[in-house]
């Protein structure tokens, strides 16, 4: 060991070499204010180069505005592949595969859908809502009342249609006049109103309407939450309204949540019939208003559980829907239902109105509650009251279900559907028909030949049929529309379809109606949690029925497609 301590080495001094003569070579500026102390130095120019320096604002601007211009180009390619018909897009395939420059590309699709550049950063323009209504005093959320009629109009065409518990009109109404006092009108509902609306609305980044300054779904919803703590339980119209809205959180995936809305919701539904009651026996023009609005919110408050009760095995916690206050059958010239997108939507959805038929649906969706509200309860009812085995229940509701189908009025008659301009309304009344139809056949593959009309019908058929209709049903609501208006519910029509054919993939009438809804249902399950819990069920199942997925379904999970491979 040295006895003299370790010293630590001198790196070399670095060679100095010299320009060659005659060459250009001059120091690099460093900065304002000029001249700087090296050109004062040097004695040269002082010339700052912002290229040579990446650093500096100016080259980072231009590199910024170089990468905005490659997202939108990126955003319109697959905007394009995505909503054009097959023709468009196998023309700018056909460019992009010549060997095409960006600039070519760029202006290609310019022509085609013309956009100005870096249009879907710039805050959207709402401005042909159907409905004009304040932001303020009814949110603090937002202060843009444009994006708050924007909100409402969508609620009020996709999901009001298809679950309806406020009265429209009354509710536009008292919202327009700014009151918070109103008894049809407030703060907690708008809130829980738009945070469902915000559904229908395209946030995400690959929007042209994306705005990242504009509260969604969870700010409001939120906003709603806060408003009803500080209600401190007390019940009123548009607290019962309000919770109808914030049980939807389901499709967000917070079941005990959803259920925890549907207890109180049925307690409240209760207490409000009896208000309702005492209500009817006053002829003032208020209080008929007041009746209209407590009928809507009950029986449309029926309809938020669906027949999910039977098929969970659970009694429905819902009190029996009444027929007393049936609306006559009238169609009123006004009565029209026009559908309404989001910007970026516009051109592929024509704005053209069509009959309603409110009355009609509302009369005859009610009947059917009546029947799935008793096809969830009649497994649970005293042994005296109880069909003797699951074939003579199944089969006494099924011919409930067929007369009811048969006794519809031509204007919501399911033959013709195709041919007529259904509405979302009149497809989910149909939609909940065939999906009542496989929830009673459930587990029951052949009727009991003891069963009554059990020889004249098989209920796996049965079931595979009512299967198809429902996806057929689901692939107009695509076909007119778009996936993105479909309205939330309808996960679980999918689901219950999807379920029954899953087994009978090798009909070619099956598979085709099965890749269709579950690609419907996959492009859902990038917004809603329960979409996507759903699709895994459903992969779930084909593993362990160990059934071979066809390629168009793989291919949407490339980690499921090599298991199945």
């Amino acid at each position: 060991m040295s006895s003299h301590p370790s010293e630590r080495p001198l790196l070399p001094v670095p060679s100095v070499v010299p320009p060659p003569v005659g060459s250009t070579v001059r120091p690099r500026c460093i900065g304002l204010p000029p001249p700087c102390e090296r050109c004062r130095r040097h004695n040269t120019p002082c010339i700052i180069d912002e290229d040579s320096d990446r650093r500096r604002k100016g080259a980072l601007e231009r590199r910024l505005d170089a990468l905005e211009q490659d997202r939108t180009l990126l955003l319109r390619l697959v905007e394009s592949i995505r909503d054009e018909n097959q023709e468009d897009a196998a023309r700018l395939l056909n460019l992009i595969r010549s060997d095409a420059s960006l600039d070519e590309i760029r202006q290609f699709l310019t022509q085609d859908s013309p956009l100005r550049e870096g249009e879907h950063v710039q805050q959207p323009k709402f401005s042909n809502p159907l409905y004009n209504v304040p932001a303020f005093p009814w949110t603090s959320v937002t202060d843009d009342s444009n994006y708050v009629s924007h909100l409402v109009s969508l609620y009020f065409t996709w999901n009001s249609s298809v679950q309806k518990w406020i009265d429209r009109d009354i509710f536009i109404r008292d919202m327009q006049s700014a009151n918070t006092n109103s008894q049809f009108c407030s703060p907690f509902l708008v809130n829980a109103l738009l945070a469902v609306a915000c559904c229908y609305c395209d946030h995400s980044e690959s929007s042209f309407t994306f705005d990242a300054t504009l509260p969604g779904r969870s700010e409001f919803y939120n906003e709603a939450r806060r408003l009803l703590v500080q209600e401190e339980g007390g019940l009123s119209l548009t607290s019962f309204q309000g919770r109808c809205e914030l049980y939807l959180t389901w499709i967000m995936g917070k079941h005990m949540l959803g259920w925890q809305y549907l207890v109180e919701i049925a307690d409240c539904s209760r207490e409000l019939t009896a208000r309702r009651n005492a209500t009817m026996r006053e002829d003032d023009q208020e209080s008929q208003e007041l009746t209209r609005a407590l009928d809507i919110a009950i029986t449309g408050a029926i309809s938020v559980p669906s027949v999910g009760f039977f098929s969970m095995h659970k009694p429905s916690i819902m009190p029996k829907p009444t027929t007393s206050r049936l609306l006559p059958q009238d169609h009123n010239p006004e009565d029209m239902w026009c559908p309404y997108a989001t910007p970026e939507y516009e051109t592929m959805i024509v704005p053209i109105s069509v009959p309603a038929h409110s009355n009609c649906v509302s009369t005859e969706l009610l009947k059917l509650q009546l029947i799935l509200w008793e096809i969830s309860n009649n497994p649970f009812q005293s042994i005296e009251q109880i069909c003797s085995t699951n074939e003579e229940m199944a089969d006494t509701f099924h011919q409930r279900l067929t007369q009811w189908a048969l006794e519809l009025p031509v204007c919501l008659a399911q033959v013709g559907l195709l041919e007529s301009a259904p509405i979302p309304a009149i497809l989910d009344m149909h939609l909940r028909y065939h999906s009542a139809v496989i929830t009673i056949f459930a587990g029951i593959d052949t009727l009991s030949q003891n069963a009554v009309g059990a020889s004249r019908h098989d209920a796996k058929a049965t079931r595979i049929f009512s299967a198809r209709t429902i996806c057929s049903l689901l692939e107009i609501f695509v076909s007119r529309w778009s996936v993105m208006y479909m309205p939330f519910i309808y996960i679980r029509y999918a689901d219950v379809a999807l379920s029954i054919l899953i087994s009978d993939l090798d009909n070619a009438e099956s598979k085709a109606h099965f890749i269709n809804s579950y690609t419907a249902l996959h492009t859902l399950s990038y917004r809603f949690p329960i979409a996507k819990e759903v699709s895994q069920l459903i992969l779930q199942r084909a593993r362990q029925l160990q059934t071979d997925l066809p390629e168009e379904i793989t291919c949407l999970h490339p980690l499921v497609e090599s298991e199945f491979n």
